[in-house]
This record gives C-alpha cells, sequence and structure tokens, in this order.
C-alpha cells in the first residue's frame, strides 16, 4: 500500500514537471490560444506558475527571462522529497 501511494506521488509530480517543460518548450513557437491540449495544460499548471512568476516579479521585476517554469519545477522536486521522505 505504501509503494502505491509512494509511486503515485512520484508519478503525479512527474507528470505536473513534463508539462511545465511542455508548456515552457510551447510558448517559444506561440501557439494559438483556441487549442484545447494547450487550454487544459495551462489550466493544470497555472495554480503552480503564476505564484512562482509573482515571485521572480517581487524579487528581480523587468527580466526579460521568464524563470518561473525552473522555480515551478525546483519547487515541486523538493515537496516531491519531503513527502517521499516523511512517507518513508
Amino acid at each position: 500500500m505504501q509503494y502505491a501511494l509512494i509511486s503515485a506521488i512520484k508519478a503525479f509530480i512527474d507528470l505536473l514537471e513534463i508539462l511545465i517543460i511542455i508548456d515552457a518548450l510551447l510558448s517559444f513557437i506561440n501557439p494559438p490560444k483556441n487549442n484545447n491540449l494547450i487550454r487544459i495544460i495551462r489550466t493544470i499548471i497555472d495554480p503552480i506558475i503564476v505564484p512562482c512568476f509573482r515571485l521572480q516579479q517581487s524579487v528581480a521585476p523587468n527580466l526579460p527571462i521568464d524563470f518561473s517554469p525552473m522555480i515551478a519545477i525546483l519547487f515541486l522536486d523538493i515537496i516531491k522529497r519531503l513527502i517521499l521522505n516523511i512517507l518513508l
């Protein structure tokens, strides 16, 4: 039971990280906003990305590069490690 829970948590956070990377890569090609797949991806990851973007803007405003995907992935990795250490 514990192994299944650990595997599910790891898979969920890994999926979120993959979706963040996909969204970051798609931002380079500027896909149409009415694409359903992109709308679903952004609906899932916006609650994670937007606070990271606000953090970036408060620490270093007016940066020409958006580091919020990297901050979000780092944050998710820390959360994953904390949860897994608690469960193990």
